[in-house]
């Protein structure tokens, strides 16, 4: 029997994240699409230490370890990163950055590879409990790329779906292709590591502008995120009335 749990007039998802930048971007995509679904955060939730070996192992974690703010509802949670081939296996990370994409920049190395620290220049980006800001991490990325030939990336998001009442997991991993530029950080929309990725055209050429330098609009488009989402929802809908 298909199960829809109602909140007013839609289908409510909690996220598993504090990370308003997320939900916006994955609220905007909705709107675009005129879904009735309507997603809220428990802020409840503390830091959610993240074990998994993969992107969606982690997105799994997190899901269980969050309780649906609606009865009998649902928990929507994602882990995603940056991989950049040319950086594969630095400081024993493979994929690099992958699932430390966050993570991987200490203030000590951060002082070593940029001898300055950045204050972050994106209104949705976050700073560690250590003191490394998003653009901290931005430099730092642009500093290991120096001289690289080779600037292929991805972002990469695991997603899960979890309905801890009916202990059912709905899971999917997505990627985009993206390019490292060779310059200064670009770009004031979005958040992470938006400043310093160009998207490819379908001849594997990169684009000018970053993702940072494009609206919420166009970024919805081709995120990552989006296409993980629109994957996750194609399976809701089999077990919804949605």
């Amino acid at each position: 029997m298909k199960n829809r749990i109602e909140h007013g007039t839609a289908l409510t998802i909690t996220l598993a994240t504090r990370n308003e930048g997320k939900r916006l971007e994955l609220e905007r995509w909705l709107q675009q699409r005129q879904s009735p679904i309507q997603l809220v955060l428990n802020e409840t939730v503390g830091d959610i230490e993240e074990t998994g070996s993969t992107f969606v192992e982690n997105a799994l974690i997190k899901a269980q370890a969050t309780p649906p703010m609606v009865p009998g509802g649902w928990v929507l949670a994602e882990d995603s990163g940056l991989v950049v081939d040319a950086l594969d296996g630095l400081y024993e990370l493979s994929p690099f950055p992958g699932l430390k994409s966050n993570r991987w920049l200490t203030p000590d190395l951060r002082d070593s590879l940029l001898t300055q620290a950045y204050p972050n220049r994106m209104p949705l980006d976050r700073t560690t409990d250590s003191g490394v800001s998003n653009t901290d991490l931005c430099y730092g990325i642009l500093a290991l790329m120096r001289n690289q030939a080779n600037r292929s990336a991805r972002y990469c998001c695991g997603m899960v779906l979890w309905n801890p009442a009916r202990q059912l997991a709905i899971e999917t991993l997505e990627s985009i292709e993206l390019w490292v530029i060779d310059g200064e950080p670009r770009g004031t929309h979005g958040f992470g590591y938006d400043p310093i990725m160009l998207l490819l055209d379908e001849m594997g050429e990169p684009y000018s502008h970053t993702v940072a330098e494009l609206s919420s609009d166009e970024k919805n488009q081709i995120s990552h995120r989006g296409k993980a989402f629109q994957s996750i929802l194609a399976a809701l809908a089999k077990e919804t009335d949605l």
